[in-house]
């Protein structure tokens, strides 16, 4: 049975996920993998992509083909996590304007693998199909894996592999020296079928690879040692700060000012924008709130210490401990700071000005989670107020270890909270905890508070994993 999960039909690649949580043995894996899969889904309908769930991947591809809509189906794995980024998307993108059938983890399984003689692999993580290719040559299974004796024409492969792993071509040809085999691999068949009519059957690409991770929830001793990444990267934003807002400067907001306290969280010049642009006084109040004291104490220091020049050799001088474990390249995160620099300048040339107005403003620091026990004690009721949360319920480090039901009831909550202080206060997010499954698509993102709407778990849109658990008598708060 294939779920048509979330259809708008404003893209022509759909994203087909294989629920593969009922063959999942371990409890903790599986819970994990679901809230991936929730963030997964969240990130996939942002980029207008139409989800497809189905624990037959055959049925997803006989189902959308059918359809007679899509160019490609990308068909990826429950649990497969999109990192710190979002650039998975623009490459999947770039990756369907190639020429190809199947792009994929395409694994040759010799006598040296640990399967022995077996045919070729075509891992069932993430794998992309031509659709009209793919219709052409009839539709074909896929093949799942089990030990048989068979034979086939053995493939040519490139003499390149994948990051030296000499099991990983770039890509497969047909061949013309039949071999026996001794073991069907996953794509067993829509390999060799693509193989015999002539099809490109491609590695998918490092902008795709670099982009995804997979944790192999079905093996608890390579689960075990991958899901480390998950808490690496949420041990890395703790401690870490960027240099630059991953969101962009709203182009209007519904607040009258002028701005009498500004409440936002901590990173870039975003904030400074927002309050020239609403308009503030002499009295007005900034206040960072962040779960990273590092991120509070940059802050602090660039209020303090900047001038208002050459902002990526402030952020280098003044920059963190880089965690243990980050393996990216500094020198190269600097360049992309000063590439942001300078192109903010040319949007405000006046910057040296406002800056000048700006930091002799009142500013208060604080460390804060709100997605755990806080207090609010420290919001001046008597000032007109804005909050700025940002992606605060929706921030991908976290998505891993925090159901999605848990990251709707801290919404809901701090909602609350805010509202109890005083239904004035505008708050501002550039993403709602239940996006992606409520029906309403144009919720409220910048309003007063008594604007808000709560999430009620019971209107949600239930992927098949939550049938049982996503709903409940009373509003989660």
């Amino acid at each position: 049975m294939v779920n048509e999960f979330i259809i708008k039909n404003k893209k022509k690649i759909a994203c087909c996920i294989i629920d593969n949580h009922s063959r999942l043995e371990s409890n903790w894996a599986k819970e994990i993998s679901i809230n991936i899969t929730d963030y997964l889904i969240h990130r996939f309908t942002k980029y207008n992509f139409d989800v497809f769930i189905s624990e037959d991947e055959d049925d997803i591809l006989y189902h959308v083909a059918d359809l007679n809509f899509y160019s490609h189906a990308v068909v990826i794995a429950s649990g497969t996590s999109t990192g710190l980024s979002d650039r998975l998307f623009q490459a999947i993108d770039d990756k369907c304007n190639e020429d190809f059938f199947i792009a994929g983890h395409i694994l040759e399984r010799g006598e040296d693998s640990y399967w022995k003689n077996g045919y070729y692999e075509l891992h069932h993580q993430f794998y992309i199909v031509n659709l009209k290719e793919y219709i052409e040559i009839g539709k074909p299974f896929t093949g799942e894996m089990r030990s048989e004796q068979h034979i086939q024409i053995k493939p040519v492969r490139s003499e390149e592999n994948l990051h030296g792993d000499n099991e990983i071509p770039l890509w497969i040809k047909q061949g013309s020296i039949e071999k026996t085999y001794d073991m069907k691999c996953h794509g067993w068949n829509i390999i060799s079928e693509a193989l015999k009519n002539d099809k490109k059957l491609v590695d998918l690409g490092s902008n795709i690879r670099n982009n995804k991770n997979y944790f192999y929830y079905e093996y608890d001793h390579v689960f075990l040692k991958l899901i480390t990444q998950a808490y690496h990267d949420q041990f890395f934003v703790n401690n870490f700060f960027p240099s630059w807002n991953s969101d962009s400067i709203p182009d209007s907001i519904p607040f009258n000012g002028p701005l009498e306290q500004y409440i936002t969280v901590g990173i870039g010049l975003n904030w400074a924008i927002n309050v020239f642009k609403l308009g503030f006084t002499d009295n007005t109040r900034i206040v960072f709130t962040d779960i990273n004291q590092n991120t509070l104490k940059f802050m602090k220091t660039m209020v303090e210490e900047w001038d208002g020049n050459d902002f990526h050799l402030f952020y280098k001088e003044n920059m963190s401990f880089i965690p243990n474990g980050f393996y990216r390249n500094v020198d190269n995160y600097i360049q992309y700071t000063k590439d942001e620099w300078e192109k903010f300048l040319e949007n405000y040339p006046n910057w040296k000005s406002i800056w000048g107005r700006i930091k002799n403003l009142a500013y208060d620091y604080i460390l804060i989670d709100y997605m755990s026990v806080y207090d609010l004690s420290w919001i001046d009721i008597n000032k007109k107020t804005l909050i700025n949360l940002s992606d605060v319920f929706t921030h991908s480090p976290y998505t891993p270890f925090q159901s999605y039901k848990y990251r709707i009831a801290c919404e809901n909550r701090l909602i609350k909270n805010l509202y109890d202080i005083d239904p004035n206060i505008h708050l501002m997010v550039t993403s709602r905890a239940a996006d992606g499954y409520h029906p309403d698509s144009k919720r409220i993102m910048s309003n007063s508070v008594d604007n808000f709407d709560l999430t009620d778990i019971n209107d949600l849109i239930k992927p098949p994993w939550h049938y049982n658990d996503w709903n409940s008598p009373r509003m989660l708060f």
